[in-house]
């Protein structure tokens, strides 16, 4: 294939990448960088028009939207990883029946039971023996549980163990 059937495969198939932008998922992050996405998506049809055979048994436009979508995806899963995840409380998270958007401050409760339950949790806590509360301490920081047992010089199965009994033992006392 030359160069010039190259370029215009390119050309012709331009609109392409604005249709698979298009059908993406549209969230915070997409809109964002709408046209970093989109940049990616025809770096993704350059790259179809250099490596399509046309050979194959198969439509160009089939060939590069794969090519294309595979590299907006590839952008948006890089941006997922270095952007800090920060959640706001009045960030929607679905629709309730009647189609009003629900936020994350709407299913928040601070009602008195759910205040005596958080004050149970935290008692139930407290009785349990130090080294119970410092492997639910670990575990809450976020650390693995193969971590947490090199901490403690034990092995992971024992920290397995002792948790499952700690949750046992929380749902008993709460």
């Amino acid at each position: 294939m030359t160069r010039s059937d190259r370029d215009k495969l390119v050309t012709d198939n331009l609109r392409l990448v604005y249709y698979l932008y298009e059908k993406l998922t549209k969230n915070k992050l997409t809109r964002q960088y709408k046209d970093d996405i989109i940049s990616e998506g025809m770096v993704g049809l350059v790259k179809a028009a250099k490596t399509f055979d046309d050979k194959r048994k198969i439509k160009f436009g089939t060939y590069a939207s794969r090519c294309i979508t595979n590299e907006m995806l590839m952008f948006i899963r890089r941006m997922n990883k270095q952007l800090p995840h920060e959640v706001s409380l009045y960030d929607p998270i679905g629709r309730d029946e009647d189609g009003h958007l629900i936020f994350y401050m709407d299913i928040l409760s601070t009602d008195e039971e759910s205040v005596r339950e958080q004050d149970r949790i935290i008692d139930a806590v407290r009785n349990l023996p130090k080294r119970d509360r410092e492997i639910i301490d670990a575990v809450m920081s976020g650390f693995k549980q193969k971590e947490i047992a090199a901490m403690m010089g034990v092995k992971q199965s024992t920290i397995s163990r002792r948790i499952s009994r700690i949750k046992k033992e929380l749902k008993r006392n709460i």
